[in-house]
């Protein structure tokens, strides 16, 4: 009973945050109402273990889900520029994190978690499998992510704009592919399971990266409704609902002018980095830019069209620098931080 109220209350939140317009309202909003109820009413909110593991591989078959047979072949005389591109933002990024977690109260995980260029889902997955303070991380990213998406939009429709868009950029609709396909679905969950305490993020990487090779060699996956991704999201509100304290808000608010400082840093240096790329290789500078730029894949991809950018080229990019992130980055910071801690 206690968790229906909470997912109540969550709900009723992100309704709110939905109807006026505010970005990742399922995750946000959710956090924002229990913050609130916490705060007025009662502490006594609760989450699942289970579902936050559940929708952490929605939230990983939704990314799958992006890759298509094009995915890679689309990026093939790009791939080795952007990676390097992407190998710096990133490194840079991380370098921020671990610089400012050294005169801050901050945890080094934590503050370098916080500072990544990738989505929020798969920030809050990554600092959830590394044992980080998840409630920072997602503070800190809705920061960046709230930077990215007023400033790159912004500045792409005023200075990027290149007339009409050489690609569409369309969302899959609801089913499509066979319909015994979900049980792969529920593989990847128990297969996540067995393998959690070994592969970081276990829950979004094995349901992304099967989905996602499947999806990739033409073999279709059946579509599932926008509603269960949205209650992952909503799950994972909740859970982060649950966690937040008072103290977290206050630690957090000491920070904040900082991390947006970082972001704005990386949003300029990613106008550099996309210049020099999209000189490279001979793709459009909107192209280039939002290819390189450390927003949200769809975000950047839409934008790419809006502006008369290749969205095909900007969503492949973007799903490139997402698998390092999911994959590698969670490796290459535990491998560090495990180095740091032994060394002390």
């Amino acid at each position: 009973m206690r968790l229906l109220i909470t997912y109540l209350i969550a709900l009723i939140g992100s309704l709110i945050f939905y109807s006026l317009n505010f970005p990742l309202p399922w995750v946000l909003g959710a956090v924002f109402a229990l913050l609130l109820f916490k705060i007025t009413i009662s502490p006594d909110v609760t989450s699942s273990n289970l579902l936050k593991q559940v929708s952490f591989v929605l939230l990983g078959v939704q990314l799958g889900l992006a890759f298509t047979k094009g995915t890679f072949s689309e990026v093939g005389p790009y791939f080795f520029p952007y990676l390097l591109f992407s190998a710096l933002i990133i490194v840079i990024s991380l370098f921020n994190g671990y610089m400012v977690s050294k005169w801050s109260k901050i945890h080094t995980d934590t503050s370098m978690l916080a500072t990544i260029p990738g989505g929020l889902s798969a920030s809050i997955a990554l600092s959830d499998s590394l044992h980080s303070n998840t409630v920072l991380v997602t503070i800190f990213h809705t920061i960046r992510l709230m930077a990215v998406l007023f400033i790159i939009p912004f500045v792409a429709t005023h200075f990027l704009y290149e007339g009409k868009g050489l690609a569409s950029f369309a969302l899959s609709e609801p089913g499509g592919g066979a319909w015994y396909t979900i049980m792969l679905y529920v593989g990847c969950y128990f297969l996540a399971v067995k393998l959690s305490s070994k592969v970081p993020a276990a829950f979004v990487i094995i349901p992304m990266i099967m989905v996602g090779a499947l999806q990739s060699i033409g073999f279709e996956m059946f579509i599932l409704p926008p509603a269960l991704f949205i209650f992952a999201q909503l799950t994972l509100g909740v859970d982060l609902g649950h966690k937040v304290t008072i103290k977290d808000i206050q630690k957090a608010g000491k920070y904040c002018f900082v991390y947006l400082g970082l972001s704005v840093w990386l949003i300029l240096l990613s106008f550099g980095f996309g210049y020099v790329f999209s000189r490279w290789v001979g793709v459009s500078f909107a192209t280039g830019v939002l290819s390189v730029a450390p927003g949200g894949l769809l975000e950047m991809a839409l934008t790419a069209q809006s502006v008369g950018g290749d969205p095909a080229i900007v969503s492949s990019l973007q799903m490139i620098r997402l698998l390092i992130v999911v994959i590698i980055v969670p490796i290459g910071l535990k491998w560090f931080l495990e180095k740091r801690s032994y060394t002390k």
